[in-house]
Parts: structure tokens; sequence; C-alpha cells
């Protein structure tokens, strides 16, 4: 079967090297960008069928469902050289790709956020061996290392972005330090990624240790979350530290964001709430045996550490 949907998934046409089109803005549409449209158009009715043939081909269907939390990713050697080894959001690369490795070799799908919200209303269904991949704060390296490995498995991964940090021109990479996507390179990773949003600028604390999204005016988090979503055109959203209350719900519905996602562990069926999904933390202290239970749907649910991940 690996073959086959092998030779399928290469079929999919890329989209690498288009004009991108601006975020939020109208523009009319040059030669260029119609055709990079309608290449877009093309790959999701690819996608379709090919989700499909999996679900043809899947003995079960998914009942539950994980999605995994990445951060930053460097190679071992720079974890090391720069002093990053203390730091739990940074996973090394080699540990990445010996991840992305277990779930090509066995034939784990990899669902986009659309696939998921059609999934919770009983729109799809989704082959059994299902996950989701996701990125917070929308770090350079996700560009750099993780989309390589990702297309060249044909897998989807979503980038949950912090607007202050990516609506500018993009730095060089520097192992030592961190930096972001620019929004305006972030078009070139599209047959990958999707972006969606991890606030513009309420990730951070006030001088009480209160989390912005939380303590904030409402007038400033309603906001900050119309700038973030129409810098994106995002539709998901990913709390910042995992923190929310019944008035952030609120404030996302008002805002039009039909998703959000906590750093809780569990797994996602039909019963979940959709503005409280859980995942599951990936970290460098996560082994490969753990890793291989999380996606295949039987790691014991514990309660989550006191320092949350960002």
């Amino acid at each position: 079967m690996k073959r086959f949907m092998f030779s399928l998934l290469i079929a999919i046409i890329l989209i690498g090297n288009i004009t991108p089109i601006a975020y939020g803005e109208e523009v009319e549409l040059s030669i260029e960008e119609e055709k990079y449209l309608l290449l877009k158009e093309e790959n999701l009715r690819l996608r379709k069928e090919i989700l499909r043939l999996r679900n043809q081909l899947s003995k079960r269907k998914a009942i539950k469902i994980p999605v995994l939390m990445y951060h930053h990713l460097l190679k071992q050697e720079d974890i090391e050289k720069y002093n990053w080894s203390n730091n739990t959001n940074i996973i090394s690369v080699e540990a990445f790709q010996e991840q992305m490795d277990y779930l090509y070799e066995n034939d784990f799908y990899t669902a986009t956020l659309d696939e998921l919200r059609s999934f919770l209303d009983g729109e799809i269904t989704l082959p059994e061996k299902t996950v989701v991949i996701t990125f917070d704060d929308g770090y350079l390296s996700n560009a750099l290392y993780a989309y390589p490995i990702l297309k060249n498995y044909n897998f989807r991964g979503t980038i949950f972005m912090l607007g202050y940090r990516v609506n500018d021109v993009q730095a060089p990479f520097d192992p030592s330090t961190t930096q972001s996507i620019s929004i305006y390179e972030a078009y070139k990773y599209e047959d990958v990624f999707d972006y969606e949003s991890h606030t513009y600028a309420l990730h951070d604390e006030d001088e009480n240790g209160g989390k912005l999204l939380i303590s904030s005016d409402k007038n400033l988090i309603l906001e900050d979350l119309k700038k973030s979503k129409e810098l994106l055109n995002a539709k998901y959203f990913a709390y910042p530290f995992g923190k929310y209350d019944e008035n952030t719900i609120e404030y996302l519905k008002e805002t039009g964001y039909e998703m959000a996602f906590t750093i809780k562990p569990g797994y996602i069926t039909k019963e979940s709430d959709k503005y409280e999904l859980p995942r599951f933390n990936i970290s460098p202290h996560t082994p490969l045996s753990r890793f291989k239970r999380i996606v295949n749907g039987i790691e014991d649910i514990v309660p989550q550490s006191n320092k949350d991940p960002s």
C-alpha cells in the first residue's frame, strides 16, 4: 500500500516558486497570481481524493486523534554548542526526523486543521492512523528544518504565528538566537504549512505575572485577535501558555475563530469542545517509545506539569 500511496502523493502539484499574494490585501491579480490560486485549488482537490482513498484503504476509521505540538528545532550539535540543552521547547532535528520517519513508515495520515474541523462536525471520516502536526510561535527553524522533512513525506502541518514577530522582513538564520518566519516569505512553504494565530502581541505577561490574553482590557484583546486574524487570514487559534478563561473563548467566537487549542494532553474525539482542544507536547524529553504510544492512541493521560510550554 505504501508504494501505491507514495506514487499517488508525488502527483501533487507543488507551488514553491510563485509570486505570493499579500495577506489581507485586495489587489488586481497578475497572471502568475491567478496561476497560483488555480494550483492551490487543484492541490485541494487532489488532497480530497487522497483522503478518500486513504479512508477506503484503512481497515478502521479514526475515533480519537492526537495533535502534536512542537516549537523550535535545532541540530543537536547546535543545541550543545549554543547551550540550548535546558530549553524544553527545542527539539533536535535528528529526533524530529526519527519521529516523522516513524509516521511515514507506518502509513500515518497528517490531517490539516480544516480536515480536523470537518471531522468534528461529522462532515468527513479520517483513517485510524491520523495525526495533526502543529508548531507554536512561528520560528524560522520550522521552515529551515521541519519543512523539508515534512515535504519529503508529503505531510502537512500548521504553524501558530505571533503576529508582531512575523510581520517584518526575514532575518537570517542564527542558531545562537531565535528568528521568526516572515509573513512575506511564508508563501514559500504553503505546500506544507498552514498559518494560524497565536495572538498578535499578547503572548506575554503583565507586571503582576498575569497572562495578557486574560488580564488585558476587552477592547485590547479584541483588537489584537482581529489584527492577527486579518494578517494571517486565520480561522484557528492556539492559547499562549495554554491559558484562557470563559471570556477568552467568547472573544474568539466574537472575532470569528472556529477552533482553539490548549496545551492539555489528550486525544480529540467527536465530543471534544472546539475551543478547548488538547495537544501532546513533544519535547526533547519525549522518547520515541512514548511518541509511538501517543500517535497510536495508547498513551496514558497524566496531569501536565506546572511549567507550561509556550
